[in-house]
């Protein structure tokens, strides 16, 4: 993985004049191996009951419940993180919607924990009280659940996580496959369409047939 890194960045400065610093990219790495690691890890010690069965296809919330789905996107070459979020009613239509971008790169895991702060901290400015999230991030969803505590960057926006919900207790957390994520996928990937902070209630045209496939 760091070979690769290593000659991707070189391409991005001949060809793009992007270029990360040796700390970025030995940072990146690290984080992206420690994801592996940790999902694995995981795995093989078989932990049961930290996370509900893993989704293949996107599913309706219960009457009364609102689901919203988060991801994130690194689009080589933009030197951005940016984030989809959907909100969406028991019947699978959309409520509201938001993607945000940043002028950085940030580790996977730490822009899957951002992305759902954004979606709480939304959820709460819309007052919706009945909220299940999913993330297609096992590594965030499973640290949650097990409320594992620390120092680093992504720890901290995990804290924030946690406060949310403790004052919110119909905030609830899932993790799902990404064919079950494809709408908020398609949102982040499409951020940079748009402004860096962009709301929206009518559906965008990029993710118009998916929703209407899942509403069937």
């Amino acid at each position: 993985m760091l070979l690769w890194s290593i000659w991707h960045n070189r391409n991005e400065k001949l060809w793009n004049d992007n270029v990360q610093t040796p700390r970025q990219i030995g940072r990146y790495d690290f984080d992206a191996w420690h994801d592996w690691y940790s999902v694995h890890k995981l795995q093989s010690n078989s932990v049961s009951g930290t996370t509900e069965v893993d989704l293949l296809r996107w599913e309706k919330p219960a009457l009364g419940w609102v689901k919203c789905n988060v991801d994130t996107a690194f689009l080589s070459g933009s030197g951005r993180t940016s984030v989809g979020v959907c909100f969406r009613d028991n019947i699978g239509q959309l409520m509201a919607g938001m993607t945000q971008w940043q002028q950085t790169v940030i580790s996977p895991v730490e822009g899957e924990a951002w992305a759902l702060l954004l979606a709480m901290e939304e959820a709460r400015h819309r007052g919706l009280d009945r909220v299940q999230f999913e993330s297609d991030s096992k590594v965030l969803i499973e640290a949650i659940h097990m409320k594992r505590r620390g120092n680093s960057e992504f720890l901290s926006i995990f804290h924030d996580i946690l406060s949310i919900m403790s004052s919110f207790p119909n905030f609830e957390v899932k993790f799902v496959r990404r064919q079950a994520n494809s709408v908020a996928h398609t949102l982040a990937r499409a951020a940079n369409s748009w402004s860096s902070f962009h709301r929206f209630e009518i559906i965008p045209l990029c993710i118009e047939h998916l929703i209407i496939n899942e509403m069937q």
